[in-house]
């Protein structure tokens, strides 16, 4: 699958907020978490596409990140208990769709590309977006995603 750029408009989601370290991601904890979203992202009330799950990781923690799974919606009027309100700004990304299980591989393509074209990547607040679909069940399936990584062109 080839790289490429893609424009975004800022958007609002709803969804919920795991924060932890590199390691417990390694570990299996934002699939479970994932899993856990799955059974949940129906409380989202006015989504604007339900079945493309966002996956929003901001790496703003001393020895990990914090990482939202959510969904676009039209408007904020309804946030399920547990759960919050995202705003992401608009952004140009480099991108990449990728189903396997070596997703660490697929970012170090995605990576080495954006230096190849000579890109600056933009890390100081949204590290990655992803998108993943609906029917995408992380305890089960190869990982299927679309990878977004924010670039100044």
């Amino acid at each position: 699958m080839q790289a490429k750029v893609v424009k975004k408009e800022a958007f609002k989601a709803v969804g919920v907020k795991w924060i932890g370290t590199f390691e417990q991601a390694a570990r299996g904890e934002i699939k479970t978490f994932h899993h856990e979203f799955l059974e949940r992202k129906n409380q989202i009330k006015n989504a604007i596409e339900p079945e493309n799950i966002l996956g929003l990781s901001y790496h703003n923690t001393e020895h990990g990140f914090t990482y939202y799974l959510a969904l676009e919606v039209k408007d904020t009027q309804s946030i399920p208990e547990e759960m919050e309100f995202i705003t992401v700004p608009a952004y140009t990304f480099a991108s990449l769709e990728y189903k396997g299980s070596a997703v660490h591989e697929a970012y170090t393509r995605l990576y080495t590309w954006v230096k190849e074209k000579g890109y600056t990547l933009i890390q100081n607040d949204l590290e990655h977006l992803e998108e993943y679909p609906g029917s995408f069940d992380p305890l089960k399936d190869a990982p299927e995603l679309k990878i977004h990584i924010p670039i100044m062109i």
